[in-house]
C-alpha cells in the first residue's frame, strides 16, 4: 500500500515537473462591426456592411514552448485568419482585414514557425512576418486597425498582394509574409531596450537562390512605453531579375501620462520591369514605381478604458509609365476605444479618405474607401473585439 501511494506522488510529481516546463496556449480575436460607406457609386450611392476584423484582424491559433534548460526554450506560433462574418477561414476570402490572397487553402495563413529562444535572442522558422511589419507595428497611428485600408498594413507593409504579390517567397500573394524564412531578433530586453533582427526567404527555385528570395535587417528600441524602429529589406521576383526594396520606420513618444504620438514613414520602389494588373485584361510595366507612405497620430487616454486617437495617413505614388500614374490620396481618422473588459472592447470610428482626384490612379490609394467616379468619401465604423 505504501509503494503504491508512493508510486502515485512520484509519478503525480513529474505530471506536475512537465506540465510547468512545456504548454500549448489557444488564442483568438473576434471583431465585428457594422461599416457606413458614402460614394460608393458613381453617382454618391452609400452603402452598409457587417465586416469582421476592423480594430484587429479576426484570427485563432495555437503557441506554445518548452523549457530545455539553460534559459533556452523551444517555442511555436500557428495562426489562421477568421471571417467571423462569414464562418470562413484561412487566406483567400475577402473583406477589410489582413486579406491573403493567393492560392486560398492556407489554414494557418498568418503565422507558421517553430524556433528556439534564450539569451541569444529568438530564431523562428517557417512563415514569418516581415521586419517592416514590426517597424510600422510598433509605432501604426491607429495600431493596425481597419487593415485593408491602412496605408501602412497594405503599402509600408506590402499586404497588397496585386502590388507586390510578385516578390518575395509568398508569390501570388502578399508580401506581408514570408515563406520558407528564418528570422533572428535579438535578446533586447537585456540591452536596455536596444536591438536588431534580421530575416531571410528562401526562393527555392533550382539554379537561381536569389529568384522568389526576401531578405531584410532592422534595428529598434523600446521600453514598453516609447519606441523607435527602421527596417530595409529587398524582395526579387520569380526571374531573379526584377527587385522590391523598401524601407519603414516608427516613432512613439508618450509625452505626458495618457498622451502618445505616432509617427511613420515608408518608401519602396522596384527596380526591373515587371508587370503589375491594373485591371482583368491590362497589365502595365511598373518599373521605376515609388509608393510613400507618411502616417502620424496622437493617443489621448480620458482613463484607463476610454482612448480617443487621431490620425492622418498620405500616400504619394510616382514613376509608374513616365509619371502617368502617379497618384494621392489623404486619409484623416478618428478613432474611440472603450473597455468594456479585460477582454472586450467596444470601438466606434470615422474616416475621411480624399483623392487628388476621381481617376483610377487616385482613388485606387483610398484602398476601397473611394469608389470609382467620386474623389472623396466617408466610412463610419461601430464594433467590438473581444479575445480569448
Amino acid at each position: 500500500m505504501n509503494k503504491s501511494l508512493i508510486a502515485l506522488a512520484v509519478l503525480s510529481a513529474c505530471a506536475a515537473t512537465a506540465s510547468a516546463q512545456s504548454s500549448v496556449t489557444v488564442y483568438g480575436i473576434i471583431d465585428a462591426a457594422t461599416m457606413y460607406n458614402t460614394n460608393q457609386t458613381a453617382t454618391g450611392g452609400s452603402k452598409v456592411t457587417l465586416d469582421a476584423g476592423q480594430l484587429l484582424t479576426s484570427r485563432w491559433g495555437f503557441k506554445g514552448s518548452e523549457d530545455l534548460g539553460g534559459g533556452m526554450k523551444a517555442i511555436f506560433n500557428l495562426e489562421g485568419t477568421l471571417a467571423n462574418d462569414t464562418g470562413v477561414g484561412g487566406a483567400g476570402f475577402g473583406g477589410n482585414s489582413f486579406t491573403q490572397g493567393g492560392n486560398g487553402t492556407s489554414l494557418f495563413d498568418r503565422l507558421a514557425w517553430v524556433g528556439l529562444s534564450g539569451n541569444f535572442g529568438t530564431v523562428t522558422m517557417g512563415r514569418n512576418n516581415i521586419l517592416g511589419v514590426d517597424s510600422v507595428g510598433l509605432a501604426d497611428p491607429i495600431s493596425l486597425a481597419h487593415a485593408g485600408s491602412n496605408p501602412n498594413v497594405m503599402f509600408s507593409a506590402l499586404n497588397a498582394g496585386s502590388l507586390f504579390g510578385g516578390f518575395g517567397t509568398n508569390q501570388g500573394g502578399t508580401a506581408l509574409r514570408q515563406n520558407n524564412s528564418i528570422k533572428y531578433v535579438s535578446p533586447f530586453q537585456n540591452m536596455s531596450g536596444f536591438g536588431a533582427a534580421a530575416m531571410y526567404g528562401f526562393g527555392e527555385k533550382a539554379g537561381d537562390t536569389g529568384a522568389s528570395s526576401y531578405a531584410g535587417l532592422s534595428g529598434f528600441f523600446t521600453d514598453g512605453v516609447n519606441g523607435a524602429a527602421l527596417s530595409y529589406a529587398k524582395l526579387k521576383d520569380v526571374t531573379g531579375t526584377s527587385e522590391l526594396a523598401g524601407w519603414a520606420a516608427g516613432l512613439k513618444y508618450m509625452v505626458v501620462p495618457g498622451v502618445t504620438l505616432r509617427a511613420t514613414y515608408s518608401h519602396n520602389k522596384i527596380d526591373g520591369a515587371i508587370l503589375i494588373p491594373v485591371s482583368a485584361t491590362l497589365a502595365l510595366n511598373a518599373d521605376k514605381r515609388k509608393i510613400a507612405v507618411t502616417g502620424l497620430g496622437v493617443d489621448y487616454a480620458f482613463t484607463p478604458q476610454a482612448t480617443i486617437t487621431g490620425a492622418y495617413y498620405g500616400t504619394k505614388r510616382s514613376g509608374d509609365m513616365n509619371g502617368l500614374l502617379d497618384g494621392k490620396a489623404d486619409q484623416y481618422i478618428v478613432l474611440g476605444k472603450y473597455a468594456l473588459s479585460k477582454r472586450t472592447i467596444a470601438y466606434a470610428s470615422l474616416t475621411y479618405a480624399k483623392a487628388g482626384s476621381s481617376n483610377a490612379q487616385d482613388t485606387a490609394l483610398s484602398l476601397g474607401i473611394i469608389a470609382a467616379g467620386n474623389s472623396s468619401a466617408t466610412r463610419t465604423a461601430l464594433g467590438v473585439l473581444h479575445s480569448f
